[in-house]
């Protein structure tokens, strides 16, 4: 409808009318389109004919001339590759060379315009028809692209990208060093990114740019170039630099500035009102206008507008970092400084690649980061598990339904995917997991760890596909629990946790009060919201119950006294919360994934507004609250990792759907070995408590023994 109605358009505008050009250029773009989808030669065709009728009829010196000649260069192109006639890649060629020519040294576009060339130039190398120059000229044409300082940065980020990709593949063709080795342009690549997700969006913005959905892949590549050299605390780095990009961003808004505030007061002043201020514009807080929440002297500011707080923000950094002794401020963290991440145990960050799987393992113990390659992970693989595991989750309802809809063990309503029985596929999804990536790294980790009567605790940070896996319940599970065979499996190896970025494992870890109180415990629970009506979960009252009787001084909200006003200022009184109830990952917007209250959702977009200053633990015995967006696996956005970003050290969460059942009996081995800890002093370990919970539920004979995985295996714990 849109090329018949563009069509028309054209047929109605008169030969020598100024919109004409346009118009044609238009109808091209959308055949062009149509050829994607449908791959109807007679549209590419015809895309060519108006594009080429439109840079015609356009006079020399317009504007739109450049941006012309590289939309007919992108259907030349294409055209070469599905007929393979020369004429149309060397006509591609000097179109987009005609394009950089005309584009002024200062303009925005020139980045994509010198990218769209060197593109061409590429396709040309990996053709028979290649000239001696292309390798050179297309790697110039990138350099520019990616160091021109006024284009978007996404351009750059993609130009550095295709640097570092034609320098690895074509390396055999240049006699000379290029200008910028390979882990120069990844290293320039990855300093591109804070700028791709720019602070001028709000967070909901910044989750659903273009920008993002490129990190992932762009700090993926790097890093697999880092450790391919042996540069393994490079790739350690990159890896963090590219991870939760949105949490990292709100989170420097709160860095304190005690060295600044020292040395340059009223600088410390004003990045920190500016700082609040962009906070409030990003989250979109409706809790109150943003006026009353904003310092008094940030109304020096004259517009309200993100974007002019963003560039403040910008400009006050740099200004900063101008300064002796500030040079690195808020620059991303070095190894030296994410070293303290193991100080529980090791840390294990696995990138997973097309091309390479590796594990790398910060370990106090050695004091250097461990490389562990896997040889038997792929990134087909990795995608086939996930794929696996997702698959049997929909069929059996576990990724849509909530608490009050697995209370029946024998429940069959969502039918199956297999011939294979449920047990029987989890089985072989943990027994893949455990063979292709949990056994190769513990062979290794086991020997780093001093022998204990304890067991070690381990902190999974995976990429990609893994981050949606349950590798902390990896292993080989013989089909009949009173078979001889033993089973393997990391649980009995090590107490498993994860973590969305090195940075979370560096908080203080949480503490027994020193004058010996017992830590405030806010008690949520919702058997009945009315947002909920017809999936009631009167576990969630037993629950509580357990709870109140398991901790000490405690406030329990209840019903219709767990309105979200009422959690919110509960959560910022009370060092540990409890919160039994619905909850539900938004798989369309992530930021709008909510626990069920009973007056309204508490979403992650409400909870990214928050700084809780005491908080230790929270509990989150909910659907779906360690689930995340399967679009940005990186980005670790879920409820979850919202209560670790707002100030929770620890969390306990869910990889998907729990049964109202179940959950009473997992909380009440958690709360008593909780419990023991406070008594015993020192630092809490909730992993522990929820590695031993999770083993009595696997021992149980009725409802959660072994080989009813999809009961257990949900439970996991985040953080310290």
């Amino acid at each position: 409808d849109a090329i018949t109605h563009q069509f028309r358009a054209v047929e109605l505008t008169p030969a020598g009318h100024t919109d004409k050009p346009a118009r044609l250029n238009n109808l091209g773009t959308k055949l062009h389109t149509r050829f994607e989808q449908s791959g109807n030669q007679d549209d590419l065709d015809q895309a060519i004919t108006h594009y080429t009728t439109a840079l015609t009829l356009t006079p020399e010196g317009h504007h739109e001339k450049p941006s012309q000649l590289r939309s007919l260069s992108h259907s030349l192109e294409e055209r070469f590759k599905q007929v393979g006639n020369v004429l149309d890649l060397e006509e591609a060629i000097k179109c987009n060379t005609r394009s950089v020519e005309l584009t002024p040294e200062n303009h925005a576009q020139r980045a994509q315009n010198l990218r769209s060339l060197g593109v061409t130039l590429v396709t040309r190398l990996r053709s028979p028809h290649a000239y001696t120059d292309d390798a050179p000229r297309a790697m110039k044409a990138f350099l520019e692209a990616m160091q021109h300082p006024t284009s978007h940065p996404l351009e750059r980020l993609h130009a550095s990208e295709l640097y570092a990709v034609t320098l690895t593949e074509f390396s055999h063709l240049f006699t000379a060093p290029p200008r910028l080795s390979l882990l120069e342009a990844w290293k320039h690549a990855i300093s591109l990114i804070p700028r791709c997700i720019w602070l001028g969006n709000n967070v909901r913005g910044r989750y659903t740019s273009d920008g993002l959905s490129v990190v992932g892949a762009v700090v993926n590549n790097a890093a697999t170039a880092a450790i391919a050299t042996g540069e393994y605390g490079l790739a350690l780095e990159w890896l963090e630099t590219g991870r939760a990009v949105v949490w990292s961003q709100v989170l420097q808004l709160r860095t304190p500035l005690d060295d600044l505030q020292r040395l340059h007061p009223q600088l410390a002043d004003h990045l920190r009102h500016v700082s609040h201020a962009l906070e409030l514009t990003a989250s979109g807080s409706p809790s109150m206008s943003m006026e009353a929440q904003l310092p008094s002297s940030s109304h020096d500011i004259q517009s309200p507008s993100s974007h002019v707080y963003a560039l403040e923000y910008d400009k006050l950094i740099s200004t900063i970092r101008e300064l002796e002794g500030f040079e690195d401020f808020m620059q991303p963290k070095t190894l030296a400084q994410l070293a303290g991440a193991c100080a529980s145990g090791p840390v294990v960050v696995i990138n997973v690649h097309e091309s390479r799987c590796d594990a790398l393992v910060l370990c106090r113990a050695v004091g250097d980061v461990i490389h562990i390659p896997l040889p038997e992970l792929s990134l087909i693989r990795a995608m086939g598990i996930q794929k696996y595991l997702w698959d049997l989750l929909r069929a059996k309802r576990f990724l849509n339904r909530c608490r009050s809809d697995l209370q029946d063990e024998g429940d069959e309503r969502g039918g199956r995917v297999t011939a294979m029985d449920p047990p029987d596929m989890m089985r072989k999804i943990l027994a893949d997991l455990w063979n292709w990536v949990v056994k190769p790294i513990m062979d290794i980790v086991c020997t780093l760890e001093t022998p204990s009567a304890t067991l070690p605790h381990v902190t999974w940070c995976p990429t990609g596909p893994l981050v949606f896996l349950p590798l902390h319940a990896a292993g080989i599970y013989p089909k009949n629990e009173r078979t001889s065979t033993p089973s393997q499996t990391i649980m009995d190896l090590a107490v498993s946790s994860y973590t969305p970025t090195l940075e979370a494992l560096l908080k203080p870890r949480a503490q027994v009060t020193p004058d010996g109180q017992d830590p405030r415990v806010l008690i949520v629970s919702q058997p009945a919201s009315p947002l909920a009506i017809n999936n009631p979960i009167p576990g969630t009252t037993t629950e509580a119950a357990i709870v109140m009787s398991l901790v000490g001084e405690s406030k329990p909200l209840d019903d219709a006294d767990g309105t979200i006003q009422a959690v919110l200022e509960g959560m910022a009184t009370h060092e540990w919360v409890h919160l039994a109830c619905h909850g539900a990952q938004n798989h369309a917007d992530s930021t709008n994934s909510a626990f069920i209250l009973h007056d309204g959702r508490l979403t992650l977009s409400e909870l990214m507004s928050h700084h809780l200053l005491n908080a230790d633990l929270a509990v989150l015995s909910a659907c779906q609250t360690a689930t995340g967006d399967e679009k940005l696996p990186e980005e670790a956005v879920h409820l979850a990792a919202g209560m670790l970003n707002i100030g929770y050290k620890s969390v306990v969460g869910t990889m998907w759907s729990i049964s109202d059942y179940v959950a009473p009996e997992v909380m009440r081995v958690f709360y008593t070995v909780m419990a023991e800890q406070v008594k015993a002093g020192g630092e809490l370990q909730p992993a522990y408590a929820l590695h031993e919970a999770t083993k009595a539920l696997r021992r149980s004979s009725g409802r959660g023994g072994m080989n009813d995985f999809l009961r257990w295996v949900p439970f996991v714990h985040f953080g310290l």
